[in-house]
């Protein structure tokens, strides 16, 4: 498998019936109590609760309309942290989904002008492109900065902070998808 074709989300359970990663706004219907469980984690600020309603520019989406996915190997993660805590993480799943299936439309959301909660500026969203897509196999600096500065506080948690998110405007179909460990190196 040559891991830089492929994008990643963290393997979660999926609605009943369904075999596709879907839009949290799409669960309202058909998984209810999984669409409110989701939404929670979005309480914690006023920054994340403004989140919620970010409209995706390009493509007339909010923030709970498309699907997340990271351009960065789960792995540069997990070595960053054991490098920067030296110590592991606990094992956690992803789906590695060929950057090939993405639906068209997609696009790169680079948060570089603007903040968490705030309107996103056009110019931190790129069109994503299937065909030359290659994940990178080391985290960002910003990414990394990050994780030092959880580990400095003693906290842990949002691992993929100050990593461009590749943002699918529908549901990504998993049939061609690969389960990978983060702890596992590609």
């Amino acid at each position: 498998m040559d891991a830089t074709s492929y994008v990643f989300h963290a393997r979660v359970g999926l609605a009943e019936g369904t075999s596709t990663l879907l839009p949290l706004s799409d669960l309202a219907k058909i998984a209810p109590e999984a669409h409110r469980d989701a939404l929670a984690k979005y309480d914690d600020t006023a920054e994340r609760q403004r989140l919620r309603d970010t409209v995706i520019p390009g493509l007339d989406r909010t923030w709970t309309e498309v699907v997340f996915l990271s351009p960065v190997h789960p792995h540069a993660i997990w070595q960053a942290w054991l490098e920067i805590r030296g110590r592991r993480r606990p094992p956690a799943e992803f789906w590695a989904i060929p950057a090939a299936d993405l639906p068209e439309g997609s696009v790169v959301v680079d948060r570089t002008l603007t903040a968490t909660g705030d309107p996103i500026d056009p110019r931190e969203v790129l069109p994503f492109d299937r065909a030359s897509h290659r994940a990178v196999l080391t985290t960002t600096r910003k990414n990394r900065a990050w994780l030092e500065e959880c580990a400095r506080r003693g906290v842990s948690g949002a691992w993929f902070h100050g990593i461009p998110h590749v943002l699918a405007p529908g549901p990504v179909p998993l049939d061609r998808a690969h389960v990978v460990s983060w702890e596992m190196a590609p």
